[in-house]
């Protein structure tokens, strides 16, 4: 399918629900013009929704920055974000206003992400977000209410009550929407996935995030930074680098935790395999991980890590956590597949 030229070229694009008498997926793209477009690729109908225009500085130590969009459940809200940077703003999509300004501080930024995800609490859309390079807040997106409200060591200062010496990195939701993956780093430089309740999170601890009874790392990881995915509320692939260079896609189950020390919480992996080093996007149809290479994508047994279907030539780069139909954008088409099966997810 063509790529409508009042959308290109695409920065970014995120699904957003489908409309009563949409015929296939919708998404909102974000242009290089700072446009942003609803987008049925099966009608060609595109309709502008808001204007994105970010003119602070990414950050003072540089860094790879680019424009990131997420698009809330509910379709109401989105948000670009400076990965790697420091900004980012969310947009209010019924109305093209600005609802909240994003500052995850400067510390670092360059490493790592922009944090962020769109959740619900009992119906109730927020944003999870970076507000330091240790620290992350819950904001309630109707009202701008801040939902975790808490003292913390500035700075990560060793010896205090909730230090949390951790970088925050990409974040996404539990297919259930009830926890929080979060692939961030520790000194010295070391990769340290964390996974925790957001449930938790929001109605009975303010310091969940940072230490709470549901946070447990996975420290079998040594860089960031790589692809991560809930394959479903059970399993989460996570793929790694060692110094030698192989690539590993590690298969985490994040309700088996092992407690090391009253502070310290593992999480179990179920399995591991070897993968080759790759510019690689992780995502899947509920049951495989599905790999997307400059070969295609290719769908992979997480038990035995084994291939079990290709699809050649076909890179996808989003998925709709509605659909499941994953989307490859070029500078003048598209490309689309849909999963026989799938369940609608948060976020």
């Amino acid at each position: 399918m063509a790529v409508p030229d009042v959308l290109r070229p695409v920065v970014d694009l995120a699904a957003v629900p489908a409309a009563p008498g949409d015929a296939g997926a919708a998404w909102l793209v974000l242009t290089e013009g700072g446009r942003l477009a609803r987008w049925t690729p099966t009608t060609g109908e595109v309709r502008d929704v808001a204007r994105h225009r970010e003119e602070r500085p990414a950050s003072e130590h540089g860094g790879d920055v680019r424009l990131r969009l997420h698009v809330s459940r509910c379709g109401r809200w989105a948000a670009v974000v400076q990965d790697r940077g420091r900004y980012g703003t969310v947009v209010d999509l019924s109305t093209g206003s600005t609802a909240l300004i994003l500052d995850g501080g400067d510390y670092c930024c360059e490493t790592v992400p922009f944090a962020l995800a769109f959740a619900e609490d009992d119906g109730r859309p927020v944003v999870v977000h970076r507000t330091d390079w240790n620290r992350l807040d819950v904001t309630d997106l109707a009202s701008g209410e801040l939902l975790t409200a808490r003292d913390t060591a500035a700075g990560g200062e060793e010896g205090t009550e909730h230090d949390h010496d951790y970088f925050h990195g990409g974040l996404s939701l539990s297919p259930d929407g009830t926890r929080v993956y979060d692939g961030g780093w520790v000194w010295q430089p070391w990769g340290m996935p964390a996974v925790w309740s957001l449930t938790a999170w929001l109605h009975d601890n303010p310091y969940e995030s940072e230490d709470g009874p549901s946070h447990a790392v996975y420290s079998e990881v040594s860089e960031w930074n790589w692809p991560a995915v809930w394959i479903h509320d059970q399993r989460i692939a996570v793929y790694d680098r060692d110094d030698a260079g192989n690539g590993t896609v590690h298969i985490l189950d994040p309700t088996s935790i092992e407690l090391r020390s009253p502070d310290v919480r593992l999480i179990n992996a179920v399995t591991t395999f070897p993968w080759p080093v790759d510019d690689l996007a992780f995502f899947t149809d509920g049951e495989h991980l599905l790999i997307a290479d400059e070969a295609g994508l290719q769908g992979v047994d997480i038990t035995s890590g084994q291939q079990v279907f290709t699809i050649d030539g076909f890179r996808p780069t989003r998925q709709d956590p509605h659909t499941g139909t994953l989307i490859q954008v070029d500078s003048a088409k598209a490309r689309s597949w849909t999963p026989p099966l799938w369940s609608t997810r948060a976020g």
